[in-house]
Parts: structure tokens; sequence; C-alpha cells
């Protein structure tokens, strides 16, 4: 029978395997988060630019987005039930503050304004539309495409009159595994639908810029 004490040498040669293990482990450094934004379009980009009176006062908002998006891990999908979130890639902002201003600095290139309020504003902001989105999808699986869906209305009248009511859909291919290519073709989707409504405010008569967006 083996004496408990010849047990002790082979049981710290385990220990200080395991720690020696665990050691290198904590020495390495985890893969660091990644960050990502949507991005509008440039500024001296005039090539989609609607035409209309410049100067146009816009009020943008609010936006809604779906609540499994709307979260700091960017999430992929397609049309069917699961949807993947991605463990070190994430939004640099709420995506529906991202979406919302990203919106609005198109809105503004596209109308030739700089006259635009972004939801949440304080008080009462004179202005000729409001514009009110909400995004039923927004989408989209790495190497495949991106889906956005919104419905969208320009108001008048202390937002109060409806003028304009539409549900548009938009389709990006990303083109790559990068998450970086999916936020691009994300951006892309909003761009089109910044051109949808800038098309339709400049078909609409021009209001004076004494209602208000509350």
């Amino acid at each position: 029978m083996r004496h408990p004490g010849s047990l002790l040498p082979a049981f710290f040669t385990l220990m200080a395997l395991a720690l020696l293990a665990g050691g290198c482990s904590l020495g390495r450094p985890s893969p660091p988060t990644r960050l990502y934004v949507l991005t509008a379009l440039p500024l001296a980009d005039d090539s989609q630019r609607a035409a209309g009176a410049p100067g146009v006062a816009l009020a943008v908002g609010p936006v809604d987005l779906p609540e499994y998006v709307d979260r700091p891990q960017i999430v992929t999908g397609d049309s069917g039930n699961e949807i993947q979130r991605a463990a070190l890639e994430q939004w640099a902002e709420p995506l529906e503050a991202n979406f919302t201003r990203v919106l609005a600095d198109n809105l503004s290139v596209l109308l030739n304004t700089e006259r635009i309020a972004v939801f949440p504003w304080k008080g009462a902001v004179p202005i000729d539309y409001q514009v009110v989105v909400e995004v039923t999808q927004f989408l989209g699986t790495r190497n495949g495409s991106v889906s956005l869906a919104a419905l969208w209305r320009v108001l008048g009248k202390d937002g109060r009159e409806v003028l304009v009511s539409r549900q548009s859909r938009f389709t990006e291919a990303t083109g790559s595994q990068e998450y970086g290519a999916l936020a691009s073709a994300m951006s892309r989707t909003v761009a089109s639908l910044s051109r949808e409504i800038a098309t339709a405010i400049t078909a609409l008569p021009r209001q004076a810029s004494n209602t208000a967006a509350r």
C-alpha cells in the first residue's frame, strides 16, 4: 500500500502545472472590441441632390428602431427567425441615435439646407416639415445583403398634418465577411431612404416657416 506522503510530490507538481497554465492564460491579452458607426453622405457629393428650393427648415425625428437591433452588439440575420449577436463587434453609440443623425445629415446635404433640428429638441422649433420614421427591419448578413424597411411620414402644421405617408424597402449587398462592409451596406440603405424622403419633400408646396415641431 502506497503511503499518503508519497502522493504529495505528484500533487504539488500538478498544482504547479495548473498555476503555470493559468498564469499563461491570464497573461494573454483578450481580443479588443471593435466599434462601428453608420456614415452619412459626403458634403461635397451633389450627384443625387434633390432639386428644389434650398434652405428648407426641417425637423428629423423621432426615429424608432426595433429593440432587437438597437443594442450595443451588432446583430445579424436574414428573414428567418434566428438572429446572431456579435461577440466583439459593437456600435460606437446607440444605433437609433446614429441612424437619426445620419438621416438628418443626409437630408441636409440632399436638400441643401443647414436648418435641421434633430430629435429630441428642446422647446418649439420653427420648421417647414417634420420627418418621422418607424423602422420595421434593419438587418443583414455578412457576405450577404442588408435590408431596411421603414414607414415614414412628412408632417406639417405643428406636426398634426400628414403631407406624405409611405412605406419603403431597400436592399444592399455587403460583399464581404467584414463587419465594416456590413456597416457600409447599412449606411447605403439609409442613404437610399434619405433620397426618397428628400424627393418627396421637394415635390411638396413650400410651407411657411412659422410652424413648429414640439
